[in-house]
């Protein structure tokens, strides 16, 4: 091949171009590739920068029926944060039994004058014929010695064989369905008879918000206050008011599965032009605990995503003759602030406003990487969240 187009060839692979190659070859054009960009980068520092390959773990990513734009740029976000060998998994109309492939690096300069850190994508399109080929296809792709973390971005019910084998043999699996997926969805993709290390990337979107009220109830402010909590409402922001946002459900089950809190009954959801309101009742070591989580449509020009708005937990005071309430609220619906107040002879405290922005999607895939697989308020809360799903629809 002319050293011109192989240098083409080069750049493109670079830039995060693919180039389509045979799936029998894709380990040794893999090689030839970083080879000829090793040999470029010895050219002039300015005009080339060295380039550094790094692989911390196999990431095998779903997404055989996604948004692909979407995908496309959380993915880059994510591999920058955390790098690895991303294998894409997308459907065509191919009516053929084959699976076709192509490659690409995905660099970024962590900062001016550093090294070009890159990882590689391999991407892999199978038609509805060749699904069944998939598992074969990623398994020789695996870097040996490292974990293979699976993000599915789909109903795993719809290509449930394929689900079946790649959870089956990875060390983590991340769900990320989108809003209003079906529960039928999020149990199997959440059974820890599949995979015991599998979470929803929803769960990663209450991290700020599990801090700041963890804080009201540590010592030396209060006195047995979260034993004492008999109500808890919880406002989030969607653009679909008339579902239940799983971020608004999963920080209620982690307060109810941390505190040992007893589905009771089932809960009740009123749907109306105005939002949706679900109310819940559970058992408490000292008596019946009220959840109500309110869903309010998204102001017009403001993002769609659902997001937390605001938190309050009553709670009887040690007196036992009046209540005090923990309040944590965003001042308006885009600001990436939550002030914090509370109500009680107990918290000493003032007032007082911080910085919490909303992660976004690919914060949120990150963030599951990089945390512990061990996740006991994950697993207390799975199926309290899954009650209070099934009831909110």
């Amino acid at each position: 091949m002319p050293e011109a187009m192989t240098d083409a060839i080069t750049d493109s692979f670079l830039a995060g171009q693919g180039i389509p190659v045979d799936l029998a070859k894709v380990e040794t054009e893999l090689t030839n590739l970083w080879g000829a960009a090793a040999a470029e980068a010895g050219a002039a520092e300015v005009e080339n920068p060295h380039v550094t390959r790094i692989a911390l773990a196999n990431l095998v990513v779903e997404s055989l029926e996604g948004n692909c734009d979407r995908l496309r740029s959380v993915l880059e976000t994510v591999v920058a944060r955390f790098p690895c060998r991303a294998i894409v998994l997308r459907g065509s109309d191919d009516p053929a039994r084959r699976v076709a492939a192509e490659i690409s690096a995905l660099c970024h300069l962590p900062a001016p004058g550093m090294p070009q850190v890159c990882s590689e994508r391999i991407v892999l399109r199978a038609g509805p014929s060749a699904i069944d080929l998939v598992p074969g296809s990623v398994r020789p792709l695996l870097e040996a010695e490292l974990p293979m973390i699976l993000w599915w971005t789909g109903d795993p019910r719809r290509h449930e064989g394929l689900y079946h084998d790649l959870a089956d043999e990875c060390s983590r699996l991340i769900l990320d369905l989108p809003e209003g997926a079906e529960i039928g969805a999020l149990r199997l993709g959440l059974d820890p008879s599949v995979c015991r290390f599998s979470r929803d990337s929803a769960w990663f979107g209450l991290t700020r918000w599990r801090e700041l009220i963890a804080q009201f109830f540590d010592p030396p402010c209060t006195n047995d206050g979260l034993g004492r909590i008999h109500s808890v409402d919880i406002t989030a922001i969607a653009g679909d008011a008339g579902r239940m946002p799983r971020v608004a459900v999963w920080l209620a089950a982690w307060l109810a599965g941390q505190l040992g809190w007893k589905p009771s009954g089932r809960p009740n959801v009123d749907h109306s032009p105005a939002g949706t309101i679900l109310d819940a009742g559970l058992d408490g070591s000292r008596g019946p605990v009220r959840i109500r989580i309110t869903i309010q449509p998204t102001p017009e020009g403001q993002p769609s995503e659902p997001r937390l708005h605001h938190v309050s937990l009553s709670a009887e005071e040690a007196s036992g003759h009046g209540t005090e309430v923990f309040r944590l609220a965003r001042p308006t619906v885009g600001s990436t602030a939550i002030r914090i107040d509370a109500a009680s002879a107990e918290v000493c405290r003032l007032p007082r406003l911080v910085e919490a922005p909303e992660l976004d999607p690919a914060r949120r895939i990150a963030a599951a990487m990089e945390s512990s697989r061990i996740d006991p308020p994950f697993h207390n809360a799975l199926p309290i969240a899954l009650w209070l799903l099934e009831a909110g629809g």
